[in-house]
C-alpha cells in the first residue's frame, strides 16, 4: 500500500466533505487518522503553508488533474 502524503490528504479534503468536516474540528487529529507521516503532521501543526505549497509545486511529479 502506498504511503499517504500531505498532497494526497489535501486533494482528498477537496472532494470528501466528511473528511473536511472532521478536519475543521481537529486538523491534526484528522491528518493523523488519515495516516500522514510525522513530518507531514508537523507541517499541519506548524501551519507551514509555504512548505505545503512547495510540495504541490514539485514539477518532478506528474500533474494532478481534478475534474468535477
Amino acid at each position: 500500500m502506498a504511503k499517504k502524503t500531505i498532497v494526497d490528504f489535501l486533494v482528498e479534503l477537496d472532494s470528501n466533505s466528511k473528511l473536511m468536516d472532521a478536519y475543521k474540528k481537529d486538523p491534526v487529529g484528522t491528518a493523523e487518522k488519515y495516516g500522514l507521516s510525522g513530518e507531514d503532521l508537523q507541517l499541519i501543526k506548524d501551519q507551514d503553508w509555504n512548505e505545503v505549497a512547495k510540495r504541490f509545486d514539485d514539477t518532478s511529479k506528474a500533474t494532478r488533474v481534478i475534474s468535477y
